[in-house]
């Protein structure tokens, strides 16, 4: 026989047993676990929150006392997180002139109306106000009361919007997100001004709790896009992770694959950009940099400075990159394959040329380059270590005397100076630093095909790179699309086009809306036939 009391009577034992072993650690009968509802005795709740954060071991945790009517209440908060002068003149001396007219049922009445003009929350789980805590809320409890009140009066030290530090702005926008996740969802709000831009929080990691947010255009995006990263980030929620992470990582499908899966970048115009081709935004807090979804091989070879010059000037731009790319993966691997394996290739003055100049080298050209590339590699690193004044300073200099000193001791030839160092500045020219990294890595592998196999060597090598990066499909779309596979596109694959010509999105992202300028084109006007029948022949 079905008793629907019992279900009751199990709920209540359930409960009495987590009080009792509360009430074992903290000392104090009644204390709920954080799952547990707000207790109605103000000693319970103080003594959770206190044991939560191991009070008084911790001096953050500020527990501050109050009278408020006949009522005992407590103003709980993490010192550091909020603004502490704010607190005597927003809540406490409020509460106290009305306080006096607070009896019995009123407390809970009088309170809202009293803080109702404050960002107010109204808290019902014990869990709910331990995170309101950490996020740099007040919370308020009083006696008598199944509910906590949270108040927002975070301030958390952040720096100001400043210009781009890795992604230098040519002519545009010149600002760059910050470390702070609700002032970057400002900045990226006064790009998209659209009610379509949605934004959904995740919190990941059982200690950090750090908040993720995920943007998409509603109407735009992908579903089912939207759906992978919604359900990859839910089984992020229940992880524990020892340390503070960066969720591309995380989320990556090919966690050890040399080419990227995100574009990463700290410029709001280029995210707003890619918002409205249908692509995902995720800002994680605590990150000056957001990640975007999926990331085809053009995505990270195109920046927003092509979009702000004219139509020459941007593509002229688009065709240095795309140069700068096939010299930083190729350069020195065509090098030793000419010197070593084709001769017959090079120039006969040239030939001649090298020929005198490694005449006192002590090694194969193979063994040179990879001297060269890695001496040039380990400047690229330690002037990235060294203070911003002379960081700079420090690598150009060092490169310069590096490779005049290797000449004149005859370590290394002229012309392979050369080489290498057009090969450090093409892998400058590259925008994004995934692509970068990923270019320096293969070149090495090039470097060893060349040496072994020759122009062979690097015509099979370049073949496999080329179907690996076709077959490569995070997030279900390929990294070589619209090329490979081929898809429909917006025709700004290779070189842009005009801004009227752009009439549809890019299928690379799966978007749901295909078009993308809803705004009348630009023809020639049509010939009137009358002016045409009183236009007069040429003699």
């Amino acid at each position: 026989m079905f008793r629907p009391w019992s279900i009751f009577r199990r709920r209540r034992e359930k409960r009495r047993s987590l009080e009792e072993a509360a009430a074992k650690r903290t000392g104090v009968p009644g204390t709920k676990c954080p799952k547990c509802p707000v207790s109605p005795k103000l000693e319970v709740n103080v003594a959770k929150v206190r044991e939560h954060f191991h009070s008084p071991q911790n001096l953050d945790l500020k527990v501050r006392p109050i009278a408020y009517g006949r009522r005992k209440a407590a103003i709980v908060y993490l010192e550091g997180t909020i603004e502490e002068s704010t607190i005597d003149e927003a809540v406490i001396r409020p509460l106290n002139e009305r306080a006096a007219a607070v009896t019995g049922k009123k407390a809970y009445t009088e309170i809202t109306t009293i803080l109702d003009s404050l960002h107010l929350d109204y808290v019902e789980e014990m869990e709910d106000a331990l995170q309101h805590l950490l996020d740099g809320h007040i919370v308020f409890f009083i006696d008598g009361i199944r509910r906590a009140f949270a108040i927002d009066f975070s301030f958390f030290p952040t720096r100001s919007v400043q210009e781009p530090k890795i992604e230098h702005v040519l002519k545009g926008p010149q600002e760059a997100f910050v470390e702070d996740l609700h002032q970057n969802l400002a900045i990226l709000r006064r790009y998209l001004r659209s009610p379509n831009l949605v934004h959904e929080s995740f919190r990941i990691g059982a200690e950090t709790r750090t908040e993720v947010a995920l943007l998409y255009l509603k109407g735009t995006a992908s579903g089912e896009l939207v759906d992978r990263f919604r359900r990859r980030l839910g089984e992020l929620a229940q992880a524990n992770f020892q340390r503070v992470v960066f969720i591309e990582e995380l989320l990556d499908p090919y966690p050890k694959s040399l080419l990227p899966s995100f574009l990463v970048t700290e410029r709001p115009d280029r995210a707003a950009f890619h918002l409205l081709e249908g692509h995902v935004v995720l800002m994680q807090e605590n990150f000056p940099s957001v990640l975007i979804a999926p990331a085809p091989q053009w995505n990270l070879l195109h920046t927003p400075d092509e979009h702000y010059q004219r139509w020459a000037y941007g593509n002229f731009l688009r065709g240095l990159r795309t140069s700068a790319f096939f010299l930083n993966l190729l350069a020195p691997a065509l090098y030793v394959a000419a010197v070593n394996f084709h001769p017959e290739t090079i120039p006969l003055d040239l030939l001649i040329s090298i020929a005198g100049s490694r005449e006192y080298v002590p090694y194969p050209t193979v063994v040179e380059v990879l001297l060269m590339e890695f001496s040039f590699e380990l400047i690229r690193e330690a002037s990235t270590r060294i203070p911003t004044q002379i960081g700079p300073t420090i690598g150009i200099v060092g490169a310069l005397i590096l490779g005049q000193a290797a000449v004149q001791a005859g370590l290394i030839s002229p012309i392979l100076v050369i080489v290498v160092a057009i090969t450090a500045l093409a892998s400058f020219a590259i925008p994004d630093q995934n692509l970068g990294f990923f270019l320096r890595i293969m070149r090495f592998f090039f470097i060893f095909a060349a040496a072994l196999f020759g122009f062979l060597g690097i015509a099979t090598l370049f073949a496999v790179l080329l179907a690996y990066m076709v077959s490569h499909e995070p997030f279900g779309v390929g990294h070589m699309a619209p090329v490979a596979p081929y898809l429909p596109s917006s025709k700004d694959t290779f070189f842009r086009r005009t801004f009227w010509e752009e009439t549809h999105n890019p299928e690379t992202a799966m978007p749901e809306a295909k078009l993308r300028l809803q705004l009348p084109f630009r023809k020639v006007p049509a010939r009137d036939p009358a002016r045409e029948s009183t236009r007069k022949p040429r003699s």
